[in-house]
């Protein structure tokens, strides 16, 4: 049989006081320094969260804007304003005796556009053998028989 052994002093009091204290601040420091990080993440989001409204205010601005001003482009011109325009510039329209043509020696103009054969027609045959084929296989194999034979 086992007897029950029982603690020969008791703690003081003060020191229960102490020691429990001490792990109530611990814990409440704990909770404080998480609670601080949670705050900090939470201002970061938010501080990010403003600047794409921000942002997302200035995109609408400007598309706005470039609509605006498209709008304008396309007023001023327009073929109507355009000829008013050059007209209050002193630009007139010109005439067949108003038109000079210069030659140009040595001008070659450019080629004229021509368009690719559709896809699914048939590829021209080119006759005859390309340049660098000289010899036929008979005249090759009669030269390599007398080179052989030291004929040559």
């Amino acid at each position: 049989m086992r007897q029950a052994r029982t603690q020969a002093f008791r703690q003081a009091p003060w020191r229960i006081a102490r020691q429990s204290t001490g792990r109530t601040l611990l814990g409440l420091v704990v909770v404080l320094v998480v609670a601080g990080m949670y705050l900090a993440v939470n201002a970061r989001l938010a501080e990010a969260g403003r600047e794409l409204l921000r942002l997302e205010d200035r995109r609408e601005e400007l598309i706005r804007e470039t609509s605006v001003l498209g709008a304008t482009l396309a007023d001023l011109t327009t073929p109507n304003r355009m000829l008013e325009r050059a007209a209050s510039m002193g630009f007139h329209p010109a005439h067949a005796k108003d038109i000079e043509y210069l030659v140009i020696e040595g001008y070659a103009p450019p080629s004229g556009f021509h368009a690719p054969a559709p896809i699914g027609s048939p590829v021209a045959q080119r006759g005859g053998l390309s340049p660098a084929y000289t010899e036929t296989l008979a005249e090759w194999m009669v030269r390599l028989v007398e080179e052989v034979r030291g004929v040559r």
